[in-house]
C-alpha cells in the first residue's frame, strides 16, 4: 500500500489551518500543522513533509527567510500564502526557494489544485527518469531502473550479477572482452579471485537468452575472450 503524501500547513491562524487540514485530508493527505515557524521546522525534520504550505507572515519571523533557511535540508515543493499587499514579498519568496504562492483569500478548491501541481510535476518527472534508464537493443530491453531485462514482454528472471553483465555486453556489442576484462568493466577493481565465477555467470546468461527469442548470442572467441553479436 502506498504511503499517503505529507503535507505541513504553515499557518498562525487556528480556524484556516483547522479549515485547510480536514480539506486536505478528505482528499487523502497525511496533514501536519505548525503555528509558528520554531513548530514548523521540528516537524520538518521529524516528519519529511512532501509539501508545504507556508504564510509568509508568521509571528516568530518571516516565511520567506524560513524557506530560504530550510532549503539546506528539505526539497519539498514550497506554496507561499500572502495577502495582496504581500505580492512582492512572494516574488521574493520564489528566489528563497519557493515554489509557488496563493494570494489571500483563496479557495479551497485552489489550494488543492496549486497543492496536486506539485505532485503531477513529481510524477511526471519520475517518468521521465525511469524512461531515461530504459535501454533496448533489438528484441531485448533492459529496465536500469528496476534492474530487470525482458525479451518481447517476457521477464528474463536475471540475478543482479547477471543483469550486469547482459547490461555489459548490450553496451559494449562486438567488442571482444576476457574474463578479467569484463570483471573490472563491471565491478570497478580487479579481478583476485578464479575467472570460472565469470564463466559460470556467461553460462547462465548464455543458457537464459537461449530459452527465448533473444536475437543475441554471447560467443566465446579462440583466446578465451567473450564477445555478444547478433543473430
Amino acid at each position: 500500500m502506498l504511503r499517503k503524501k505529507r503535507i505541513l500547513l504553515v499557518e498562525d491562524n487556528e480556524n484556516l489551518n483547522k479549515i485547510n487540514r480536514r480539506t486536505l485530508e478528505l482528499e487523502g493527505y497525511e496533514v501536519y500543522t505548525a503555528q509558528t515557524l520554531a513548530m514548523a521546522s521540528d516537524l520538518i525534520e521529524k516528519c519529511c513533509p512532501n509539501a508545504i504550505v507556508l504564510d509568509i507572515l508568521m509571528p516568530d519571523g518571516n516565511g520567506v527567510e524560513f524557506c530560504e533557511k530550510i532549503r539546506e535540508y528539505t526539497s519539498a515543493p514550497i506554496l507561499f500564502l500572502t495577502s495582496v499587499k504581500g505580492h512582492k514579498q512572494a516574488l521574493e519568496g520564489f528566489r528563497a526557494g519557493g515554489d509557488d504562492y496563493l494570494v489571500k483569500p483563496y479557495s479551497l478548491d485552489m489550494l488543492l489544485a496549486h497543492i496536486a501541481a506539485f505532485f503531477r510535476r513529481e510524477e511526471i518527472a519520475e517518468k521521465l527518469d525511469r524512461s531515461a534508464k530504459i535501454i533496448t537493443k533489438g528484441n531485448i530491453t533492459l529496465d536500469m531502473f528496476a534492474g530487470r531485462a525482458f525479451v518481447n514482454h517476457t521477464d528474463l528472471l536475471l540475478t543482479p550479477k547477471e543483469f550486469s553483465l547482459l547490461l555489459f555486453f548490450v553496451q559494449n556489442e562486438g567488442v571482444v572482452y576476457t574474463a578479467e576484462q569484463i570483471y573490472e568493466g563491471i565491478w570497478k577493481q580487479p579481478m583476485k579471485g578464479d575467472p570460472h565465477a565469470i564463466k559460470n555467470i556467461i553460462y547462465r546468461l548464455r543458457k537464459k537468452l537461449d530459452a527465448v527469442d533473444s536475437g543475441i548470442e554471447i560467443l566465446t572467441t579462440r583466446k578465451e575472450g567473450y564477445v555478444l553479436e547478433s543473430i
